[in-house]
């Protein structure tokens, strides 16, 4: 049994390629009126023959001429870069077909079927407003994303998919970026700065030895803690050098930094108060979703702009290649520090 080459459905009539309704629908496609039946892929060949300026061909490669004709016809409704390169090899096959041509001989085969092209037609078409920001760079907060769009981002089984791989890897960055506009939005500027360096094709190692997000961290309950737990460990010593895990309170840096290596080096003064020498370092992977909720639950201003998104990110792809590990290391110093 047959299927039909446009949505690959089993067909019962071997002498055709389509089904009743595609075919019909694909006549439409090529202002192709009246069709009630099968026999109007005959009526359908001989257009795209003369579309091509094709002398007549024998019914195999007929087909083959109306296949990657109705193929790129259907490609050429989405505007994305990323099938230039198909639409290239496709019209190049269409000059090719002549009364003798091979089916392995005309390259487009390989690449893309009519089957795919239709899928990625719809896909556009589905989710058509979301690639027109995509393509103009208007990065929305997140809450204005459905669902279905990120699923349809993150999804295996889109992404494992060739033909729409690089489709779906874009759409990922559209909506990281996005996401950096939400944090930026909610006053989490570090996590949206680390985020955006991560989106780069080879993002640099960051070192901060100054500045907001050294105050932030000398703020930081969790690693007031942290320091005075280690201090009451080494009272009775003069010096220490101790390595832990540091997991901080605040959301901006704990959405940034997760659990954190914090190195600590002391000397005791003589007015028994510490000289610290304070180094913490990440490997930063955003793309660890487990604890999102946990981590945005007690912030209110940020959970309103995700929305309903908020609830179910946590099944985001914990493997996106548009998102890049790189190094987070910050130094300072703190001078008389007591319990």
């Amino acid at each position: 049994m047959e299927r039909c080459m446009l949505c690959g459905r089993k067909i019962s009539n071997t002498r055709y390629h389509f089904g009743v309704g595609c075919l019909k629908k694909t006549c439409l496609l090529m202002n192709i009126d009246g069709i009630k039946n099968l026999n109007g892929e005959a009526e359908l060949n001989k257009k795209i023959m003369i579309l091509c300026n094709k002398k007549r061909l024998p019914k195999v490669q007929s087909s083959m001429l109306t296949n990657r004709y109705l193929t790129l016809e259907i490609l050429n409704e989405v505007p994305l870069e990323e099938y230039s390169a198909y639409k290239n090899v496709l019209q190049q096959d269409i000059d090719k077909i002549e009364k003798t041509t091979k089916i392995e001989e005309l390259e487009s085969f390989k690449l893309i079927s009519l089957k795919q092209a239709n899928e990625i037609n719809k896909q556009y078409k589905k989710h058509k407003s979301f690639f027109q920001k995509m393509m103009n760079g208007e990065y929305d907060v997140l809450q204005n994303f459905t669902f279905d769009i990120i699923r349809f981002s993150f999804s295996k089984y889109y992404s494992d998919k060739p033909y729409l791989n690089e489709t779906t890897q874009r759409s990922q960055y559209f909506i990281w970026k996005s996401l950096s506009t939400t944090f930026k939005l909610a006053g989490f500027t570090f996590s949206a700065k680390c985020l955006e360096n991560s989106l780069k094709r080879n993002p640099q190692d960051m070192e901060i030895t100054s500045g907001k997000i050294v105050t932030n961290i000398k703020k930081d309950e969790n690693f007031i803690d942290k320091i005075n737990e280690i201090i009451k460990e080494y009272n009775t010593k003069t010096k220490l050098n101790i390595k832990d895990i540091i997991r901080f309170d605040d959301g901006d840096l704990l959405l940034a930094l997760h659990d954190a290596t914090l190195n600590v080096i002391g000397e005791k003064q003589s007015n028994n108060k510490w000289k610290l020498q304070i180094e913490i370092t990440d490997v930063y992977d955003f793309t660890d979703y487990k604890e999102i909720e946990e981590i945005i639950g007690s912030n209110k201003s940020l959970l309103e702009r995700l929305g309903n998104v908020a609830n179910n990110i946590a099944m985001i792809s914990t493997s996106c290649n548009v998102v890049r590990e790189y190094n987070i290391k910050i130094k300072f110093n703190i001078d008389n520090w007591e319990i």
